[in-house]
């Protein structure tokens, strides 16, 4: 099971080393790092900081796929103090031997009733350029999530045309396309060899129909088809992690007692080894 990954979003207030203790115990071979004081990494640490991170991973031969950072382009004001944390975030994954950096676009909301501004289209390329730019002369891709009205395939593959940049990619988040009633398929045909990493995560839909994200659930007690969505990438040629982004911090359905990640990582690789059985005939390496 060497592509399996967890973001350390719910391990918000943990060490470090509680983290990579947990991983290691679960099985787990790659972390995606959130960036931030309280996840035991952050853009402000010190070389001496970040090379010791460095020997920690290496000590319990774990991977950091990635950083997932905070920032968000919307294409108006604020953009360039965002750009500004993008550029220290990407000098730290490049300090820690991270692929990538997670950015949004967009505006975060959970109903259609509530209104976000109209964003600007052209500001939102320009700045994803500008952030691929800089990345690149640290080695490092911009990974952007499908997420807000980035969510599915067919925003995020004229974006990527418009960027232009061979470092720029996508984290697949298998829910929001869906709750934007786009079709895995049709989104991983729209994607293809763009997709750098997906986020596994389980939901239903809200009895409200104003309600644009769904309920999360365990893995596995949903509605997202997680097990066809993988055949469907494996046979599309992905070969990236499948992270669990087990989302404590924002979900209130989530912050319940049985949802704590030493209860729910270990079901996660259960779920992906029975769900990948079929596929290690076929030639998939999960």
């Amino acid at each position: 099971m060497t592509r399996l990954a967890f973001s350390t979003l719910p391990c918000d207030g943990w060490s470090l080393e509680d983290m990579i203790q947990l991983a290691k115990k679960c099985g787990f071979s790659t972390m995606e790092l959130r960036e931030g004081t309280n996840w035991g990494i952050s853009a402000e640490m010190n070389a001496q900081e970040r090379q010791l991170t460095v020997q920690k991973f290496e000590e319990a031969e774990l991977r950091i796929s990635n950083i997932g950072s905070s920032v968000c382009f919307t294409g108006h004001e604020g953009d360039q103090e965002q750009l500004n944390q993008f550029q220290k975030v990407a000098s730290l994954a490049s300090d820690l031997k991270a692929r990538g950096v997670r950015v949004f676009l967009g505006y975060f909301r959970n109903r259609r009733d509530h209104s976000v501004p109209a964003i600007h289209y052209p500001q939102i390329v320009k700045s994803v350029q500008e952030a691929c730019d800089y990345a690149g002369a640290y080695n490092v891709q911009v990974w952007v999530e499908t997420h807000n009205e980035f969510a599915t395939g067919r925003s995020l593959k004229k974006l990527l045309e418009d960027v232009d940049r061979s470092n720029c990619a996508v984290i697949y988040d298998i829910i929001h396309p869906l709750e934007e009633d786009e079709l895995p398929l049709d989104t991983i045909a729209l994607l293809g060899s763009k997709l750098a990493h997906v986020h596994i995560k389980d939901g239903t839909p809200f009895d409200d129909p104003m309600e644009l994200s769904w309920k999360y659930t365990k893995v596995g007690e949903g509605q997202v088809p997680i097990k066809t969505i993988i055949q469907q990438l494996e046979l599309a040629g992905y070969r990236g992690c499948y992270s669990l982004e087990w989302e404590t911090k924002w979900r209130k359905e989530l912050q319940i007692p049985g949802m704590s990640p030493e209860i729910v990582f270990p079901l996660y690789i259960a779920f992906m080894r029975n769900a990948c059985q079929s596929l290690k005939k076929r030639g998939s390496y999960l």
